[in-house]
């Protein structure tokens, strides 16, 4: 491909605007990961050093609250720069050029954790699958082997989906959001309707022998609430919900309309906290708090018992039950189809700035797709899932990998700052807007200061492991390298410092 001379790759992305109202607010709530959180908070309660006073209705809205300056900095900034790359974007141009190397260190390694959490959503699925299977009357054995290439094949067809066209990608996205959410409706409709004695002796046909629901009720007797644990658990929303409202961004140059832009995140993040605050409380509804909580936290019990599989028994009808399992497993498909399409952008993005080959920006004259993008992620996704099932063998060992995410949302938060702090930026805002961005700015810092913090503190909780880690660091390191390479060769073969994209929003 012929490399035009300017300080970006081309004069303009040659992406269309594909994505609509639905589709901008549908790709943040598969983003945010409602469906297998509510079907794996049991692996975490299990490992907590004490489950007293884990009310997960009050851990939800906690979580909530501090990821609010999150939801005002980027529906603030989207309208602003609504670009390919989204905070990508943000970030490189608020550090400036002397900061790149960084700047390309923290989106690497902020990619390349999207990608590890893919792997642990498709791992997660597998799993799920399992769970669901045994109450729809099904006996299949799925080892590990089978669940590597199952995993492996959720993703690889979506990623072919993707290839064959991004408005097919985005569709696709679309409908598994909107399956998802009204099979949740459904089940937790199910679970405030159906008589609680009926729920409870439907409950207890999952109960393995020796289990009955009275005896796991006396197995619990803390608190309602206790704001320890409720900090403990902060982490967990982490990894799956909360901080997860970057998608809309980096796909604004694909979004049509000014109110599918100002409104995207705010809608998402509302109907988020909505859906699982409702989905834990028609649990704690339908069986009581303490057998939620003994059950979810006991080992030999969480694999059978999690939101999903209580209404599937509980609505005493095939069809539902079917459809409310199907969508339990969607879930995890509409995130993966979300996984198919952002990280791309970023790439792009990083192409688009003549830090990564031009490749990466390349789009299939026949179908309109960056081909070569996509195959990458799909390539580094499959190893990723590969070594987690050889190595771990659960999807919870690729938790650790979430501090990658914080530490670039921090970066985030810092750039927020300066946004707010300077003038001269070429995407001016009023003084207004630059004061909320500044408190915004600081509030954020702070949150991802303190997750960071509990990650590192506990490891064996949060899936601190050489895999994790090690995906972590080692992408970062790869990303400051490359953009220094990338600098060199550009400065000698085309007469390019690449660092001066860094001055510029790039064009649409």
């Amino acid at each position: 491909m012929r490399l035009e001379q300017g300080i970006f790759l081309r004069e303009s992305t040659g992406l269309v605007k594909e994505a609509g109202f639905w589709d901008a607010v549908s790709i943040n709530i598969a983003n945010m990961s409602i469906g297998p959180a509510l079907a794996s908070i049991g692996f975490t309660l299990a490992a907590l050093p004490t489950v007293a006073g884990a009310n997960l209705v009050y851990a939800s809205l906690i979580a909530a609250l501090l990821a609010l300056p999150q939801v005002i900095i980027y529906s603030t900034l989207i309208r602003y720069v609504p670009r390919v790359g989204g905070d990508y974007v943000w970030l490189s141009r608020a550090l400036g050029p002397r900061l790149a190397w960084l700047t390309n260190g923290l989106v690497l390694g902020f990619i390349v954790q999207d990608l590890a959490y893919y792997a642990l959503i498709a791992i997660a699925a597998v799993f799920q699958l399992k769970s669901i299977l045994p109450v729809l009357g099904l006996s299949v054995k799925l080892d590990m082997r089978l669940s590597v290439t199952i995993a492996t094949a959720f993703f690889a067809v979506i990623v072919l989906v993707n290839v064959l066209g991004t408005r097919y990608g985005i569709k696709l996205m679309t409908a598994l959001t909107a399956v998802s959410i009204i099979g949740l409706l459904i089940a937790a409709a199910t679970l405030y309707v159906v008589p609680k004695a009926q729920v409870i002796n439907a409950v207890s046909s999952l109960l393995p022998a020796g289990y009955t629901y009275s005896e796991v009720v006396s197995g619990y007797s803390g608190p309602y609430f206790s704001m320890n644990t409720m900090l403990m658990l902060l982490p967990y929303f982490a990894i799956y919900v909360y901080p997860w409202l970057n998608a809309g961004p980096a796909i604004a140059a694909e979004i049509r309309g000014r109110n599918a832009l100002r409104w995207n995140i705010p809608m998402a993040f509302m109907l988020t906290l909505a859906l699982m605050t409702l989905g834990f409380e028609a649990m704690y509804y339908s069986l009581g708090f303490n057998f939620v909580t003994a059950a979810l936290s006991n080992p030999d019990l969480n694999s059978i018992i999690n939101f999903w599989t209580i209404a599937m028994v509980s609505s005493h009808n095939l069809v539902l039950s079917w459809f409310i399992g199907i969508a339990s497993v969607t879930w995890y498909l509409a995130l993966l189809a979300y996984g198919a399409i952002v990280p791309i952008r970023y790439w792009f993005a990083l192409a688009f700035d003549r830090v990564w080959p031009g490749f990466f920006a390349y789009l299939s004259p026949r179908l309109g797709t960056p081909v070569y993008a996509h195959l990458l992620d799909l390539a580094i996704t499959a190893t990723l899932i590969t070594l987690t099932g050889v190595y771990y063998g659960t999807f919870t060992a690729l938790y650790g990998a979430t501090i990658g995410a914080l530490v670039y949302f921090l970066a985030v938060g810092a750039a927020t700052l300066i946004m707010g702090a300077r003038v001269s930026l070429s995407f001016r805002v009023g003084k207004s807007t630059r004061v909320i961005l500044l408190i915004a700015g600081a509030l954020q810092m702070a949150v991802m200061i303190y997750l960071t913090y509990q990650f590192i503190k506990y490891p064996n909780l949060w899936g601190g492991n050489w895999l994790a880690y090690g995906v972590v660091v080692g992408s970062i390191l790869l990303g400051t390298t490359a953009f220094l390479v990338s600098r060199h060769v550009n400065k000698r073969r085309y007469g390019i410092d690449i660092a001066a994209t860094y001055t510029e929003i790039p064009p649409e």
